[in-house]
């Protein structure tokens, strides 16, 4: 295939949604340069009303060179532009979520996942049907039968915007109507059985700016049919429907001049969205990424450098914002406070024979894995028996406290989360010392050396060749990489290579700094595999029938296999994986309770927090009134997120109060807080940091 002469960036989209206008001096914009936001402090999450800002994604178009790359941005005074948005939401027409059905298959040589989930079966594939099971899809039970399950698929038509026309609203309904009446117009089958009419369902707003295209998220809106139909499962409740959608942007473009057109409509040149919901801590990055994920997907390698492993370590060092666990004893943070008192904090990114122990002291803090049947804590069955607990633990907690995707299996090592495999092995050549640094290099904190990595990013931005890959990564790394049951955002068909049409490095490092490669894993062109228009016809509603199982899985990664088609991305195939409605799948993973206090475990703190500082805390830290040791009790003490909601206690899909919890998430969503960066305001003398993330909400906060 001829490469490109254009492309749309970011590649890969997120909107995020939010209860605020589709306007774009009313919203936050998707980020595009990685780090840049690490440590603003007039960000601004909530509307005036006290909305939740929806984050909007811009796209643009580049022109690239010869051989695909990136050059620079088209303008509009160049070029008559064509925007189009093609979305839809396939949940209910998908099946339940019972857990990651990649992990009975064997990989070859897979860089995020252990093989011992195939060879050792430590978590194995749980096999699942259908969401609306009572939906039929008569073609399983006699040739030429009618596919009601269609109407389960939200799937507007495509709406364009260009100058002449700048702003549509991408109008679904749910059940989506098929049948023509007599009069021309369509119902829905499964509507007229309810005696109901299908419902408006919004699925977002696009509009043309100055020749890019913004793409606004929904409000939030998720509902029942029938609204006696609880939402009472964490992922799967039949007869509702929200507003997440993915799908695909594509372009048409005309030159003013020579009048001749490019149809950017192919997986190389098309760009994909994704709406997921809020990020309720746009400033902490998760420990595993996307970003992490596509790269480990592509199975390259790297030669050893501190920049491969920093990001990592500081991630995890700033979770301490949005999980208490992180933040008291044991965790990284501790680790790394433990390094400042004893003079030792230069063992971070020294390499120097003396450091050696440090470097493998904090190595050894770190999950393998692989899996290696470490016999740590066990995090219990949510399955109520009679019978307690029989076996105890061996091996202490490692890092990370996170839960992982063998979470239903009481006992089994992948019970808890670990670093994707590749990541592990880059820690690994930290730990040996097989890095080098510049010879200046002498930092005081964590901060001062995030501000220098967060540097290099902005840097790189300068360049426009490099800018265009900058805003992929941008939004990638802002997604959850794991645990996935199913997981924040998106869910594990993202870590396999099949899932991508292109994923390739195209600079091996990010920026050149005096002399010292600055590589970051590089920057990539990574394109989601996308269906030809053709091809999409053929598909779009397929599905592996009453029941979905893992060999089902191990079957389409062969590209002769008619199952295949799994790989090949159409309008909504990203999120139809994720829990109905989407708030009680964010809502119900807060803390696990184990046996033991320090830790607590908790899911993913870094998009959904679980314990913050609240504003209300901030503002008696800041008062002089009160006695220094007091203020910094105040300081220490870290409340629930959820408090504010009133949605009760939700956890691991077990303890008591966590279906209120579940129902009341629908609701109070845009009640919890938006955790950002604000000066703590204070003297040095009290040990609290100059910069703090601080949770308000719309019932006011610190600004």
């Amino acid at each position: 295939m001829e490469n490109p002469k254009f492309r749309i960036y970011p590649s890969i989209g997120i909107a995020r949604l939010g209860n605020g206008p589709a306007e774009k001096d009313q919203v936050i914009f998707s980020p595009e340069i990685p780090w840049a936001n690490l440590f603003e402090t007039e960000n601004e999450y909530l509307t005036d009303k006290g909305e939740i800002k929806k984050q909007a994604q811009r796209f643009y178009i580049y022109q690239c060179d010869e051989t695909g790359n990136p050059i620079k941005k088209i303008e509009e005074k160049e070029y008559d532009i064509e925007w189009t948005a093609e979305v839809a939401n396939k949940k209910p027409f998908w099946y339940n979520f019972n857990n990651s059905l990649d992990l009975s298959i064997q990989l070859e040589n897979h860089q995020n996942l252990s093989p011992n989930f195939y060879d050792e079966r430590i978590a194995p594939a749980i096999s699942t049907t259908y969401r609306n099971p009572n939906v039929l899809n008569e073609g399983l039970r006699k040739s030429g039968g009618e596919n009601f399950r269609k109407e389960l698929v939200n799937s507007p038509p495509p709406v364009t915007v260009s100058s002449s026309s700048t702003r549509k609203e991408i109008c679904g309904m749910f059940p989506y109507p098929h049948s023509p009446k007599a009069d021309g117009a369509k119902i829905s089958k499964i509507a007229a059985k309810l005696k109901k009419s299908s419902v408006n369902v919004k699925l977002g707003t696009v509009e043309y700016d100055e020749g890019t295209l913004i793409f606004y998220g929904a409000d939030g809106t998720s509902a029942s049919l029938n609204p006696s139909d609880l939402n009472t499962d964490f992922a799967d409740n039949s007869n509702w429907y929200d507003d997440i959608c993915d799908g695909i942007i594509t372009a048409k473009i005309t030159h003013k001049t020579t009048k001749e057109s490019y149809y950017l409509t192919d997986a190389k040149s098309a760009a994909w969205i994704a709406t997921t919901p809020p990020d309720y801590a746009p400033q902490i990055q998760p420990l595993s990424n996307l970003f992490d994920l596509i790269v480990g997907a592509a199975d390259e390698t790297f030669t050893p450098e501190l920049s491969l492993v920093f990001p990592l370590l500081y991630r995890l060092y700033r979770m301490q914002w949005v999980n208490a666990s992180d933040f008291l004893a044991p965790s990284f943070r501790e680790t790394i406070d433990q390094l400042y008192a004893q003079n030792k904090f230069h063992c971070i990114y020294s390499n120097s024979p003396e450091c050696k122990a440090v470097r493998e002291e904090i190595f050894n803090l770190f999950r393998n894995p692989i899996y290696n049947y470490n016999n740590e804590p066990v995090i219990p069955s949510n399955q109520k028996t009679d019978l307690t607990q029989l076996g105890t633990e061996t091996e202490p907690l490692k890092y990370p406290s996170y839960p992982g995707d063998g979470i239903n299996y009481p006992g089994s090592p992948a019970q808890w989360f670990a670093i994707p495999p590749f990541l592990y092995e880059q820690l690994k050549q930290w730990k040996d010392g097989n890095f080098t640094t510049p010879p200046d290099f002498n930092f005081k904190d964590m901060d001062e050396m995030g501000c220098f990595y967060q540097r290099q990013f902005l840097e790189a931005a300068e360049d426009s060749a490099k800018s265009a890959l900058l805003m992929t990564r941008a939004v990638l790394e802002t997604l959850y990489g794991g645990g996935f049951h199913p997981g924040v955002e998106l869910t594990w068909p993202m870590r396999h290579n099949q899932m991508y049409g292109e994923n390739r490095p195209v600079y091996e490092f990010v920026n050149e700094d005096k002399g010292y490669n600055y590589g970051f894993y590089g920057l990539w062109e990574v394109r989601i595999n996308a269906a030809s228009p053709e091809r999409k016809k053929e598909i779009f509603y397929n599905d592996f029938g009453f029941e979905m199982v893992a060999y089902d899985i191990q079957e389409s990664l062969d590209p002769s296999n008619p199952k295949h088609w799994l790989w090949e991305a159409t309008p909504g195939d990203l999120t139809k994986w994720m829990g109905i409605p989407w708030q009680s799948d964010a809502g119900s993973c807060q803390t696990v309770f184990i046996d033991m206090q320090y830790p607590v475990p908790a899911w993913w703190a870094a998009n959904l927090p679980v314990t913050i500082l609240t504003a209300e805390s901030l503002k008696k830290v800041r008062d002089q009134s009160l006695i220094p040791e007091t203020r910094r009790y105040i300081y220490a003490n870290r409340l629930p997120w959820l408090h504010s909601a009133d949605t009760g206690f939700v956890g691991y899909h077990a303890e008591a109060g966590y279906q209120n919890g579940l129902i009341a998430m629908v609701y109070k969503w845009k009640s919890v807080g938006m955790v950002t960066g604000r000066r703590s305001g204070v003297s040095p003398e009290l040990e609290i940091p100059d910069i703090v993330y601080v949770a308000y909400d719309g019932k006011g906060g610190i600004h």
